[in-house]
C-alpha cells in the first residue's frame, strides 16, 4: 500500500507556489513601469518603489483572507498590488489620473482599494499606528481573521507604537 504524502503546515503546494510567483512577477513589473514612468517625468513627486522586495507582498497577500485588512506605510504600492488592485488603478494613481484608485486626488504614497482589503497607506510612518485602533475594534463586524500592518524597525522609537 502506497503511503499517502501529508502537508505539514511549512509546506506549499504547486498551485500557491505559482501564485506566488505570479503576484512577484505581476509587482515587478509594475514597480519597474513605475520606475519608468517616473524617469519620463509623468509621476510627479517622489515615488517609493519594492523592487526587490516583491516576495514580502506577496506572501503576506498569500496569507491573508478576503475580509482580513491591510495597512501599509509610504512604500504601499508591492502590497496593494498583491492584495489585488489592479496595476491601471496603481500606475493610473502614481500618474494622478483619473483612473486611479482613489481618482489621482491620493498619489503615491496615499493608495486606497477598501474593496480588496486595503484600507490605505500614510506617508508618515510613525502616525499609522494610531489609525490601527479603529479597525481593531471592529474586528468581529468585519469578520475579519488578521489586521495586517507593514513598518519598518525605524518608526518603533515613538510613544504610539508602544501604546498599541
Amino acid at each position: 500500500m502506497a503511503k499517502k504524502k501529508t502537508l505539514k503546515n511549512d509546506d506549499i503546494d504547486e498551485k500557491k507556489r505559482l501564485e506566488l510567483y505570479n503576484s512577484q512577477y505581476l509587482i515587478r513589473v509594475a514597480e519597474q513601469r513605475a520606475y519608468d514612468l517616473f524617469l519620463e517625468n509623468l509621476v510627479k513627486g517622489t515615488s517609493h518603489l519594492s523592487l526587490g522586495q516583491e516576495a514580502i507582498a506577496a506572501g503576506f497577500a498569500t496569507a491573508m483572507q478576503e475580509n482580513d485588512k491591510s495597512f501599509c506605510t509610504y512604500r504601499g504600492h508591492a502590497h496593494t498590488l498583491a492584495r489585488g488592485a489592479s496595476v491601471v488603478g496603481v500606475l493610473g494613481e502614481l500618474m494622478q489620473r483619473d483612473c486611479g484608485l482613489m481618482r489621482g486626488k491620493g498619489g503615491s504614497m496615499h493608495l486606497t482599494d477598501t474593496s480588496k482589503g486595503v484600507m490605505g497607506s500614510m506617508q508618515s510612518s510613525e502616525r499609522i499606528y494610531p489609525w490601527l485602533l479603529a479597525p481593531l475594534g471592529e474586528l468581529n463586524t468585519w469578520g475579519m481573521m488578521m489586521l495586517q500592518q507593514y513598518f519598518g524597525d525605524g518608526t518603533t522609537n515613538i510613544g504610539a507604537f508602544h501604546e498599541l
